[in-house]
C-alpha cells in the first residue's frame, strides 16, 4: 500500500508540472482518440477476416461448378475414345496394320474417316484423333494439326501407371498451338491384356476454355487456370500464366494438399498477398485454381483507412474546443477565488462570491465562504477574550493591593496580642496569616508534603481558638526524606475539618487525630486516624457531601483531584463504624519536586 500511495503520489506530482488547460485538452484528446483507434483497429481486422472467409466460400464455390462444368467437357472425350478403342476398323487394323499395303491402308483409313467423321463434326473443339501402332508408329491421324514426335511420345508417358487408362495432359503443336490431349492404350477386344495400340485426342485449348469457364470471373485482378498434380499448367484463362510450364511452384502449388476436393489458403505471388482457392476436377488428377489478390480484397476498406487520418484530425479539433470551453468553465471560477483569497488575505474580504453553482467549483467557493465567516467569528472572539483579558490585568493589579493591606493588618493584630500577652490570640492570628499566605499568594497546584502538612497544623491552631481542647493532632514520619514529596495542596484539611466537626465523642472525650506517612514500593500513602465516635459509611457515602469546606474544597473534590493527578491504581479509601472511630487513607504515587520539572520539559520537547 504505501509504495503504491509513493508511486500515485509520484505521478500526480508529475502531472502537476503541467497546466490544467493542457492537461484537461490532453485527456480529452486520448480518450477521443483511443477509443476511435480501438475501434477502427478492430472493425478493420474483423471485416477484413470477414470478407476474406466470405470471399473464400464464393471462389471455392464457383471453382467447384466450374470444375463440374470441366468434368462434364472432359466426358464426352473420354466417351468418344471409348467409341474409338472398340471401333472394329481400329482393332482389326491396328492387328493387320504390319501387312496392310499400301492400298489396304488407304481403304482403312477411308473406312475409319466415315465411322468418325460423326463425332469430328459434332465435337467442335476438337483438333485431332490420332492412332499409333503399339510400337508408336502413326496408323491414323484426323485432324487439321501437327505435332513433333517427342511430345507425341510425351503425351504416353506414364500412362500404364494412370487411372483408369486415361491420362490428360497439355500438348504443344508445331505452330505453338496449346492444346489438351486424352492418351489411352488400346488394347484387343479378344486379349484384354494384349496391347495393339495408343489413342490421343487432341482438344484446342482456347475452345475448351470457351466452353467451360471463360466466362467465370472472380472480381477485378482474379485469375483462374486448371494445372495437374505436378503444377504445369493445362489451361489459363488469364494471359499471364504460361501453359505447358509450372507457375508458382514453390509458393503456391505445393501447399495445397493432395486429395482435398476444395481448399484455400493465402501465399505471396509476385510479391503481392494473394488468397488461393483450388478445386479438384473429378477424374482427372487435375485442380481448377483460383487467385485473388488481397488488394481487391481490402479495396473499399483502404478507402475507409484513407478517411481514418481525417477522422482523426477532426476529433482532435473537437477534443482541443471541447477541453478549452472546460477549461474556461473550471479556470474563470478559480480566477474569481483567487483573487476573493488575495483580498481575504489583506484583511477586505468584501465583496463575498455571490454567484453559486451546484458543481465542485460551487462547492468550493461555499467552503471558503463559510471558512471566512468562521475566521470572523473567531476574529471577533478573540477581540473579546484579549479585551476581556486586559480588565482582568487591570482588576488584578488593582486586587494586588488588597492581599498587602490584609497582611499588614494581620501583623498588626499579632502584635497587638502579643504585647496583651494573649498567647492564644497571637498563634491563631500568626496561623491565619500563614493559611491566607498559602492559599492566595501560593498558586502551585502540587505543594511539597511537608508544607501541606504545615499548612494542616496552621488550620488545626485556628480550629483550636474556637473549640479548644476538644481534638490533638499529631503526624509520624517514616522518614523526614518524605517531606519533599509532592502531593495536590489542601487534600488533608477536609478530612481533619471532619474529624474536628463531627469526630467528637459524646462524653466530651478529647479525640485524637493522627497522620501517618509512609512510603513503599513507589507509592506514598497517608494515613489520617481519629478515635472520635466513627459513623456508617454506606450511610455517608449515599449523602456523598462534607459539612466542613475550606475555600470551596470539600471531601468529594479530594476524591476526584486524586484521580485526575494520580489515577489508578491511586485514590482514597475511607474505613469507618460507629463507636470504632475513622480511618481514611490516601495513596499517591512518589514524585519529588525535580522529577516533576523532567516530566515537564519532555512535554514541552
Amino acid at each position: 500500500m504505501g509504495s503504491a500511495s509513493s508511486a500515485s503520489r509520484r505521478h500526480i506530482s508529475f502531472l502537476r508540472r503541467f497546466s490544467i488547460k493542457h492537461r484537461l485538452i490532453t485527456a480529452l484528446i486520448v480518450t477521443s482518440i483511443l477509443p476511435v483507434v480501438l475501434v477502427a483497429y478492430y472493425a478493420n481486422h474483423f471485416y477484413e477476416a470477414s470478407i476474406s472467409d466470405k470471399l473464400s466460400d464464393f471462389s471455392l464455390q464457383v471453382l467447384s461448378e466450374s470444375a463440374i462444368n470441366v468434368s462434364r467437357e472432359l466426358d464426352q472425350y473420354e466417351a468418344l475414345s471409348e467409341s474409338i478403342i472398340i471401333s472394329r476398323s481400329i482393332q482389326g487394323g491396328l492387328r493387320q496394320a504390319d501387312s496392310l499395303s499400301d492400298y489396304g491402308k488407304n481403304e482403312l483409313t477411308k473406312t475409319i474417316n466415315d465411322e468418325l467423321g460423326e463425332y469430328a463434326f459434332r465435337l467442335s473443339n476438337l483438333s485431332n484423333i490420332i492412332v499409333l501402332t503399339r510400337e508408336g508408329e502413326p496408323f491414323y491421324d484426323l485432324g487439321y494439326e501437327w505435332y513433333k514426335d517427342n511430345r507425341i511420345s510425351r503425351s504416353l508417358y506414364g500412362l500404364e501407371a494412370s487411372v483408369g487408362n486415361l491420362k490428360w495432359s497439355h500438348l504443344l503443336s508445331n505452330r505453338g498451338a496449346n492444346k489438351i490431349a486424352l492418351s489411352r492404350i488400346i488394347y484387343s477386344e479378344d486379349k484384354l491384356t494384349e496391347r495393339i495400340g495408343y489413342l490421343i485426342i487432341v482438344i484446342d485449348e482456347k475452345a475448351f476454355l470457351r466452353n467451360t469457364y471463360d466466362h467465370v470471373s472472380l472480381g477485378e485482378g482474379g485469375r483462374i487456370y486448371i494445372a495437374d498434380k505436378q503444377g504445369l499448367v493445362v489451361s489459363s484463362a488469364a494471359p499471364d500464366i504460361r501453359l505447358g510450364a509450372t507457375y508458382m511452384q514453390e509458393g503456391l502449388f505445393r501447399q495445397l494438399q493432395p486429395g482435398e476436393p476444395s481448399q484455400s489458403l493465402y501465399t505471396k505471388i509476385d510479391g503481392k498477398r494473394t488468397l488461393v482457392s483450388a478445386a479438384h476436377i473429378r477424374s482427372t488428377e487435375w485442380y481448377m485454381i483460383g487467385l485473388i489478390p488481397h488488394s481487391y480484397i481490402i479495396a473499399e476498406m483502404a478507402e475507409v483507412r484513407g478517411n481514418l487520418p481525417y477522422i482523426w484530425l477532426l476529433v482532435v479539433v473537437v477534443s482541443a474546443v471541447a477541453g478549452t470551453w472546460i477549461y474556461q468553465s473550471i479556470s474563470t471560477p478559480m480566477l474569481e477565488l483567487l483573487q476573493y483569497a488575495s483580498r481575504v488575505k489583506t484583511g477586505n474580504p468584501d465583496p463575498p462570491l455571490s454567484v453559486r453553482y451546484p458543481d465542485e467549483m460551487g462547492k468550493l467557493t461555499d467552503t471558503i465562504d463559510q471558512m471566512v465567516r468562521r475566521l470572523r467569528q473567531l476574529i471577533g472572539q478573540v477581540e473579546q477574550e484579549q479585551q476581556g483579558k486586559r480588565e482582568a490585568e487591570l482588576k488584578m493589579l488593582q486586587a494586588q493591593i488588597n492581599p498587602h493591606f490584609l497582611f499588614n493588618t494581620l501583623n498588626s493584630l499579632k502584635w497587638s496580642a502579643m504585647m496583651s500577652g494573649n498567647g492564644s490570640v497571637e498563634q491563631g492570628i500568626e496561623s491565619l496569616s500563614e493559611l491566607l499566605r498559602q492559599t492566595i499568594l501560593d498558586q502551585d497546584e502540587l505543594i511539597p508534603l511537608e508544607q501541606e502538612i504545615g499548612n494542616l497544623f496552621h488550620y488545626a491552631v485556628i480550629q483550636q481558638i474556637r473549640y479548644g481542647d476538644s481534638f490533638k493532632l499529631r503526624c509520624n514520619w517514616q522518614s523526614d526524606e518524605l517531606g519533599a514529596c509532592l502531593v495536590p495542596r489542601f487534600i488533608l484539611q477536609p478530612i481533619v475539618e471532619n474529624s474536628i466537626l463531627h469526630g467528637g465523642s459524646e462524653d466530651g472525650r478529647r479525640v485524637t487525630i493522627t497522620v501517618e506517612v509512609t512510603a513503599a514500593e513507589g507509592r506514598l500513602q497517608l494515613r489520617i486516624a481519629d478515635d472520635g465516635r466513627g459513623f456508617d459509611v454506606q450511610e455517608a457515602q449515599s449523602k456523598r457531601h462534607s459539612h466542613a469546606k475550606l475555600s470551596g474544597i470539600g471531601i468529594g473534590n479530594v476524591e476526584e483531584r486524586i484521580r485526575l493527578y494520580a489515577g489508578s491504581p491511586y485514590g482514597m479509601e475511607t474505613r469507618s463504624e460507629p463507636g470504632g472511630g475513622t480511618e481514611t487513607i490516601i495513596r499517591l504515587p512518589v514524585r519529588r519536586r525535580e522529577e516533576e520539572s523532567d516530566v515537564q520539559n519532555r512535554h514541552r520537547r
